[in-house]
């Protein structure tokens, strides 16, 4: 997941750390209802870690206030979800903003 984060803002001139636990601690950490397009979402999804494990990118915030992000996983490749999804509303951690415009 963090892979695909890195390499996708390394097209942008961004570098960012490796590690989706580190690129938690770059940028601005955001309240949930301030997220916007381009902004990092994080999660811890693996119990056996006691830290950050995943990340992805928001891709789009309906206007009914739904968040979209597309990230990478083992089991299924590229993928975009939503955080409407059960599953990522409880394993969400934080937002982060590394772009400001």
């Amino acid at each position: 997941c963090s892979g695909m984060v890195y390499a996708t803002f390394k097209i942008f001139d961004v570098t960012l750390p490796r590690s989706s636990h580190e690129m938690a601690k770059v940028g601005e950490v955001l309240d949930f209802k301030d997220i916007k397009k381009g902004d990092l979402i994080f999660f811890k999804n693996n119990p056996k870690k006691r830290s950050i494990n995943h990340v992805g990118i928001v891709t789009e915030v309906t206007e009914e206030g739904e968040v979209k992000f597309i990230h990478s996983s083992s089991s299924n490749g590229v993928v975009v979800s939503s955080m409407n999804e059960p599953y990522y509303d409880r394993t969400y951690v934080q937002a982060n903003r590394v772009i400001t415009e």
